[in-house]
């Protein structure tokens, strides 16, 4: 709980707990097998302290809600609905204010149709919220045919709020042993614009919260993703990296910069880039690849 506190007094606005697994639960209930999806893996093999069971992981976010003063959200990583309904609700009992749902189902099967997998999300989220009365966020890939339809129907289905992008399990090919082999890596600055420009654009259009994730080292890429239009902007490599000290620079960063352009509310920073219609967005973007691909922008 030492490193919760320590966001907190850096200034953190809310703490985003380790998953929870699938697995675990099914484990618990003696019913595991090697249908594992992509992040469990390396979830499994992780230092054994940080590795918990369905009761330990109640356990845990009961002391996290005690510990601090700030929200905590629980983040549930799943691919079916079986074993959300009872256990979501636990969760909210143990006291944590909002869940995340780290939803990881990923289509191996080539008969499985994109519209078939995406109804696993809905199906996720309803089940979710028909038994939990705290917010219901969803943590999306950025694969999906139509990004900004995806959103909207997540809405439909109960999601009080998204978290753009999902950052998958990659693995590697060992080829001494030929071996699969997980890929730990840690998000670059350059990942963000993806997202940067997902959140512009569905921002002005779904009408549901948006936590921006991946890329956030300094207090230039935090106000980007709030100017694009994201309610809330998530940390992780770079503390695992720079320490908590990293939130208080970005926190004064942001103040800074608001003071600097007479900007007295997050809430005048939100979205404040991307007032024009989404139309004129991708007329400019689709300028903006004319003149790259023409070689126009590099003379």
């Amino acid at each position: 709980m030492a490193n919760l506190r320590k966001a907190e007094e850096a200034g953190a606005g809310a703490v985003i707990l380790k998953s929870l697994f699938e697995e675990e639960i099914r484990q618990d209930a003696g019913d595991i097998d090697n249908t594992y999806h992509p992040e469990a893996y390396e979830y499994m093999t992780a230092d054994a302290a940080m590795v918990y069971g369905s009761g330990e992981y109640l356990e845990y976010v009961r002391k996290a809600a005690d510990s601090v003063s700030i929200p905590v959200v629980a983040s549930i990583n799943c691919e079916g609905t079986k074993w959300w309904t009872d256990f979501a609700s636990n969760i909210e009992e143990a006291g944590a204010d909002a869940i995340e749902l780290n939803i990881a189902f990923i289509p191996f099967d080539s008969g499985i149709t994109g519209q078939q997998a995406e109804e696993k999300y809905f199906e996720v989220v309803k089940s979710v919220k028909s038994s939990v009365d705290i917010p219901v966020s969803v943590k999306i890939g950025p694969n999906f045919s139509s990004i900004p339809n995806m959103v909207t129907r997540l809405k439909e289905a109960g999601a009080d709020g998204v978290t753009m992008f999902n950052k998958y399990f990659h693995m590697k090919i060992n080829t001494r042993t030929m071996e699969l082999e997980p890929v730990h890596t840690f998000s670059d600055p350059s990942d963000a614009y993806r997202v940067l420009r997902w959140i512009a654009i569905v921002s002005k259009q779904c009408g549901i919260e948006i936590s921006a994730s991946t890329g956030v080292y300094d207090e230039d890429m935090l106000i980007q993703y709030l100017l694009a239009g994201a309610n809330t902007v998530q940390v992780t490599s770079a503390l695992y990296k720079n320490g908590f000290s990293v939130v208080s620079d970005l926190n004064s960063g942001l103040q800074s910069w608001m003071k600097h352009r007479n900007l007295e509310k997050i809430e005048d920073v939100i979205g404040l880039a991307t007032k024009k219609k989404v139309k004129q967005v991708q007329t400019f973007e689709r300028l903006q690849y004319i003149k790259i691909a023409d070689g126009a922008i590099f003379q």
